[in-house]
C-alpha cells in the first residue's frame, strides 16, 4: 500500500530549518506558509521537523489524540522561560498540577471572589479616563493589568509591585522573538534574568500566604496552595505553575481588553449596541457574575475579540509517537506537531466571513453549532487538558472592563497609526489614543493623562 504523502512546506537549512523566520515574525511565519501551502505543512524549527495543522478537525485532533504527546517538543526558549511549568508535563503529573491551577482561576466560587477588586482596579483606570477626557490605552492597560495580577497572586497591587511586573512580563515576552542565546544585556539573557527575578517574587508570596492568618488571603495563590497541599503537588512545582500563570495573565488581560477599545471605537453600531444592554443589565453599582451573565452581547464581543485578532499564533507543541496520517498526509513518529490558533480562526473553512469583525456569530445557538476545534483562542479539548486555564476568568474581564467603559459614555479614536505591530501580541503601533466621550460632555481636558 502506497503511504501517503508528507505535507508540502520546506525543511530549510539542517538543525536551523525557518527558526530564524519565526523568531523575526511569529505570526506572519504561520500566516505566509498558511496561504503558500494551505492549512497543514511541514517546517524545521529548533533542529526538529515539524508538521503544523490548522482548520478545526485537524486542531481538534491535536488536542485531543493520545498519540500527540506535550513537552517534548517545544523550543528552548519555552522550556527555559516556563521552567518546571506544568505545560511541559503529560499524564498524571499534568493533569494533577492542572486540577490545582483549576482551583484558582477557574471555578465560578473562586471568580466570584475576585470580582469585587477586579472592579475596583478597574475603575481606578477608567476613572482616570473619563475625568481626563482622554487615554493611552496600552500603557495604562498594561499598568492597570499588572495590579490585578498583584492581587491576584501577589497580594500586593501597589505601584511598586506593578511596575516590576510589567518590567519582568515585558522582558520574558521578548524570549519568544529572538534566537535563544543567553547572552547578559541582550534580549533573552534579559529574559532569563527577569524569569528568576519572577521566581524570587513568587517565592516571597508564597511564604507571605503560608505564613497569613486564616482567611488574610483569598486569591489564586491561597486556593493553589490550599489545592496543592491536598493533590501533594510540591512547592517546587507549585512556583513554577504560578510561574506560567503570571506571565499568561499580564498578555491576557491588557492585549484582549486594548483590542476590545479599539474594535468598538472603529464600530459605532456595535458599541452603541452594547452600551444599551449594559444600561439595561447593570448600569450602576458592584458588578456581579450573574450580572456579567447576563451581558450576553458583550460575552459575545469579548468572544470575537479573541477570535478575530492576532493574540495566539499557536499551541505548546507537541510530537507524534506513532506514524499517523492527518488530512491525507502522513505525519512520521517523532515529528513535532503544531496546532495553529489563529489561522484556524481566520479561515473562512472554520468561520463564514471571517475577515469581518461580527459579534453575533457568538450568538449562544450558533456557539453550540460550532464543529470542535472552531474556537481555540486558549485551545482546544477538556479543561483537565492542555486547554489554557484562564479562559473563563478572561471572558470575565473583557466583560466587566466593557461594562463598566459603557456605563461611563462613549469614546472616539482620533487619527493615529492603528497598524498592528510585530510583537508577540500584536497591538497598534500608537499605543491606541482615545477620546472619551462621556454621556454628559466634559470640558477641559487638555491631552493624556496617566490614569495609573
Amino acid at each position: 500500500m502506497t503511504k501517503a504523502p508528507l505535507p508540502p512546506g520546506r525543511l530549510g537549512l539542517p538543525w536551523l530549518g525557518e527558526t530564524a523566520s519565526i523568531a523575526a515574525n511569529n505570526h506572519g511565519f504561520y500566516t505566509e506558509r498558511f496561504e503558500k501551502y494551505g492549512p497543514i505543512f511541514k517546517t524545521r524549527l529548533f533542529g526538529i521537523n515539524f508538521v503544523v495543522l490548522s482548520g478545526a478537525e485537524a486542531f481538534h485532533r491535536f488536542a485531543t489524540d493520545p498519540a500527540i504527546e506535550r513537552g517534548s517538543s517545544d523550543p528552548i526558549s519555552v522550556e527555559q522561560i516556563f521552567l518546571r511549568s506544568l505545560a511541559l508535563e503529560d499524564g498524571p503529573e499534568h493533569r494533577s498540577r492542572k486540577d490545582v491551577m483549576l482551583h484558582g482561576v477557574r471555578t465560578r466560587e473562586a471568580i466570584s471572589a475576585y470580582v469585587p477588586r477586579m472592579q475596583a482596579v478597574m475603575e481606578r483606570t477608567i476613572d482616570g479616563w473619563a475625568d481626563a477626557g482622554w487615554a493611552h490605552v496600552r500603557p495604562d492597560l498594561e499598568r492597570m493589568s499588572a495590579r490585578l495580577t498583584g492581587f491576584m497572586y501577589l497580594g500586593d497591587e501597589s505601584d511598586a509591585a506593578a511596575d516590576e511586573i510589567r518590567e519582568v512580563g515585558s522582558a520574558m515576552r521578548a524570549a519568544f522573538q529572538t534566537i535563544p542565546v543567553p547572552v547578559p544585556g541582550m534580549p533573552y539573557g534579559k529574559a532569563v534574568k527577569a524569569r528568576d527575578r519572577l521566581f524570587a517574587i513568587i517565592d516571597a508570596s508564597i511564604a507571605r500566604h503560608e505564613a497569613a492568618r486564616p482567611g488574610e488571603y483569598d486569591d489564586v495563590v491561597s486556593r493553589m496552595i490550599a489545592a496543592a497541599d491536598e493533590h501533594g503537588v510540591p512547592r517546587a512545582k507549585l512556583r513554577g505553575d504560578v510561574l506560567h500563570l503570571i506571565f499568561a495573565s499580564q498578555g491576557g488581560y491588557f492585549v484582549p481588553l486594548t483590542l476590545a477599545t479599539m474594535a468598538l471605537g472603529q464600530d459605532a453600531g456595535i458599541m452603541e449596541r452594547a452600551r444599551r444592554e449594559v444600561l439595561e443589565v447593570a448600569p450602576d453599582g458592584p458588578l456581579t457574575m450573574d450580572d456579567l451573565d447576563r451581558l450576553v452581547y458583550l460575552r459575545q464581543i469579548s468572544k470575537e475579540v479573541r477570535r478575530y485578532f492576532a493574540m495566539n499564533s499557536a499551541n505548546f507543541f507537541g510530537k507524534a509517537t506513532r506514524e499517523m496520517e492527518i488530512d491525507g498526509y502522513r505525519v512520521p513518529a517523532g515529528w513535532g506537531a503544531i496546532a495553529a490558533i489563529h489561522i484556524t480562526m481566520r479561515s473562512d473553512d472554520v468561520h463564514e466571513d471571517a475577515d469581518l469583525f461580527e459579534p453575533d456569530r457568538f450568538l449562544p445557538e450558533a456557539e453550540a453549532a460550532l464543529a470542535p476545534g472552531s474556537y481555540v483562542p486558549h485551545g482546544d479539548g477538556e479543561r483537565g487538558g492542555h486547554r489554557c486555564p484562564g479562559e473563563d476568568i478572561v471572558t470575565v474581564a473583557v466583560t466587566m472592563y466593557l461594562a463598566l467603559m459603557l456605563r461611563r459614555g462613549t469614546w472616539d479614536l482620533p487619527d493615529q497609526d492603528l497598524t498592528l505591530s510585530n510583537e508577540l501580541f500584536p497591538l497598534p503601533e500608537s499605543g491606541l489614543r482615545v477620546t472619551m466621550l462621556p454621556a454628559t460632555a466634559r470640558a477641559g481636558a487638555s491631552g493624556p493623562v496617566d490614569a495609573g
